[in-house]
C-alpha cells in the first residue's frame, strides 16, 4: 500500500502548485523561532497535495484564471495541513510521527504548533476570499456558504470532536461511518466543489461532485482504517495503530475486514458511475484529475486485497 500519494497533473502543473504551497505563506515578521519552524516544516514537507491538485486542476479546466485558482487550492491545502497539526496533538491522537518527521508538537512543543496550525487557516482564509472575492454575488454567496459549511462547528469541527469523544461500545456501524464521513468529506468537497463552483459550474455537475466527494471521503476513510490496521509506522509514515489504542472509529474493526472491503469496492464503483456521468456531460479532459484520483484509490484497493489474502492465508 503506497503512502505517497497520486500524482493528478501532469509535471509542469503539479510542479507549480508544489510551489505556491511553499511561497504563498511568508514568513518574514515572524520573529518566534519555534512559530517559524513549526510553519517552515509544514512547507518544506508538503505531503502528495492531493486536494491542492484536484482543486487547481478542476479550477483551471472549468475556466478559473491559474493564479485565482492557485490560491483557492492552496488554501484548501493549509486548511488540511492544520487539521493534521491539531489531529496529532496529545489531546486528540497523540501522534509522534507524521510523513515520516516527528509531529510538530513532538518537534517544537504544543504552543508553537497550535499557533502554527492557526498561522496557516488565518492564511488560508485571506487566500481564499482573493480567490472568490469575484464574479457574480449570488456566486460569491454560495461559495461563502459552502467555506461555512465545511469548515464550521457544523462541518470538520463537528466530525473531529464526534471521532475523539467515539465510544465504540453500543455504537453502530452507521454510526461509525457518519463520523467518519463527518472527519473527512469537507475537505475533500472544497476541494471538488468550491472551485466548481467559483468557476461557475451548472448545477447538474455540481450535485454529481457533492456525491462524488461523499463517496471519495469514506472511501478515504475506510483506506485509512485499513492502513491503521495493517501497515507498521515505518511503512505509512505515521504513528500507526491509534484507532484501536484510543478506541476511534475504524470500520475495518467494527464491520470486520472483508465487509469494510466489500464496501470499499461498491464506493469505488459509484464513483466510476459518476465520473463517467461527467465526462458525457462536460468531456473527459475537463475532469482528467478526478480520474487520476481514481485510477489511484483503486490501486491502493488492489494493495489493500493483497494484504488481506496475505494475512488469511497465514
Amino acid at each position: 500500500m503506497r503512502s505517497n500519494g497520486p500524482r493528478l497533473l501532469p509535471a509542469r502543473e503539479a510542479y507549480r502548485v508544489r510551489q505556491a504551497f511553499t511561497t504563498l505563506l511568508p514568513l518574514a515578521g515572524c520573529r518566534d523561532g519555534r512559530l517559524r519552524a513549526v510553519v517552515a516544516d509544514v512547507l518544506d514537507h508538503p505531503g502528495s497535495l492531493a486536494r491542492a491538485q484536484l482543486a487547481y486542476g478542476l479550477g483551471v479546466r472549468r475556466g478559473l484564471p491559474a493564479e485565482r485558482a492557485l490560491k483557492l487550492a492552496v488554501a484548501v491545502e493549509y486548511f488540511h495541513s492544520a487539521s493534521l497539526i491539531f489531529d496529532d496533538m496529545p489531546s486528540m491522537d497523540d501522534a509522534a510521527e507524521r510523513r515520516g518527521r516527528p509531529c510538530p508538537h513532538v518537534a517544537h512543543g504544543e504552543a508553537a504548533a497550535t499557533l502554527g496550525a492557526l498561522g496557516l487557516i488565518t492564511r488560508a482564509y485571506a487566500l481564499l476570499w482573493e480567490a472568490i472575492d469575484r464574479g457574480p454575488l449570488p456566486r460569491r454567496s454560495a461559495a461563502a456558504a459552502l467555506v461555512d459549511e465545511c469548515l464550521g462547528i457544523a462541518g470538520i469541527l463537528d466530525g473531529q470532536a464526534r471521532d475523539v469523544h467515539f465510544h465504540r461500545a453500543g455504537t453502530s456501524l452507521q454510526e461509525a461511518a457518519e463520523v467518519a464521513m463527518a472527519k473527512t468529506v469537507p475537505l475533500i468537497r472544497l476541494a471538488l466543489v468550491l472551485p466548481a463552483l467559483v468557476a461557475g459550474v451548472g448545477p447538474e455537475a455540481l450535485n454529481r461532485l457533492e456525491r462524488l466527494a461523499e463517496a471519495w471521503g469514506l472511501a478515504y476513510q475506510i483506506l485509512d482504517d485499513f492502513k491503521d490496521r495493517l501497515l507498521a509506522s515505518e511503512e505509512s509514515g505515521k504513528t500507526a495503530g491509534r484507532d484501536a489504542g484510543l478506541g476511534r472509529p475504524n470500520l475495518p474493526d467494527l464491520a470486520g475486514p472483508r465487509p469494510a472491503f466489500d464496501r470499499l469496492e461498491d464506493l469505488l464503483s459509484e464513483t466510476r458511475r459518476l465520473l463517467a456521468a461527467l465526462a458525457a456531460d462536460g468531456g473527459a479532459e475537463s475532469w482528467a484529475p478526478l480520474d487520476r484520483l481514481q485510477g489511484f484509490l483503486e490501486a491502493e484497493v488492489q494493495d489493500v486485497a493483497g494484504r488481506l489474502a496475505e494475512r488469511e492465508a497465514a
